[in-house]
């Protein structure tokens, strides 16, 4: 038999006679048979977001893996406990959440073994990189400069190049001349390129300008450098 196929004008007149519907996101009518349904538009938009977050999560997972924070802290909770701590941590926020971060100001926490320096700051890295998918990376003085060392020169300059750097163990030992040349190169360039730093280090203040030379000191105030000072007994317990 032959099919017969509707007009123009009966396909209209079907659509007309539909009822309206509601999208039960936006509320835009649309003549539909179904009394609940996502529009076209709001579909779009929740796949498009849908992608994003699978895209930033996987951005997250990535930057966690590459972090190099040692796996003592690597689920370390940003939650201060001394007054010092608490400090540090609004100004952690208010440096690195607050404004761009090429206005971020670098940091310097010094004083007392054991008071938290490192677990706050490893704390504070982690949920940088969570909350604002920033690239950041801890590593100790002695390490970075083994890196060099061994000629792992790019892993190196990944850290030479990270978003935020964190160095810990700063002045624990004397270094050789070529270890204060690329020490020294290292900092100028994230000086110089706007790349915050956060130092840290159990030397005092003065030991540590000391321990990094007139140059370096000179640099760090020129760059305001932000100064948060540690003392008290080690809350580390026998």
């Amino acid at each position: 038999m032959r099919r017969t196929t509707k007009s123009l004008d009966e396909i209209f007149k079907s659509i007309a006679s539909m009822p309206s519907y509601p999208c039960k996101i936006c509320g835009a009518k649309y003549k539909t048979k179904e009394k609940i349904f996502i529009c076209s538009d709001c579909q779009e938009k929740h796949e498009k977001r849908v992608e994003e977050a699978r895209r930033r999560a996987e951005m997250v997972e990535y930057l966690l893996s590459i972090c190099n924070i040692p796996r003592r802290y690597k689920n370390a909770i940003f939650q201060p406990t001394t007054e010092i701590q608490k400090k540090v941590a609004q100004y952690y926020i208010d440096n690195f959440f607050k404004k761009p971060l090429e206005e971020a100001t670098d940091m310097l926490l010094f004083g007392a073994i054991g008071t938290g320096k490192t677990y706050l700051s490893c704390a504070f890295a982690l949920e940088l990189i969570r909350k604002r998918v920033i690239g950041v990376k801890y590593i100790t003085e002695y390490e970075l400069l083994n890196l060099y060392f061994q000629k792992e020169y790019i892993e190196f300059k990944s850290f030479k190049l990270s978003s935020v750097l964190i160095v810990d163990e700063i002045g624990k030992r004397e270094l050789a001349e070529w270890q204060r040349v690329q020490l020294e190169e290292l900092l100028s360039y994230r000086f110089n390129e706007m790349l915050p730093t956060i130092y840290i280090t159990n030397l005092t203040e003065k030991r540590f300008k000391d321990f990094l030379g007139d140059r370096l000191a000179d640099r760090l105030r020129e760059a305001n450098i932000a100064r948060f000072a540690f003392v008290g007994e080690s809350l580390r317990g026998i």
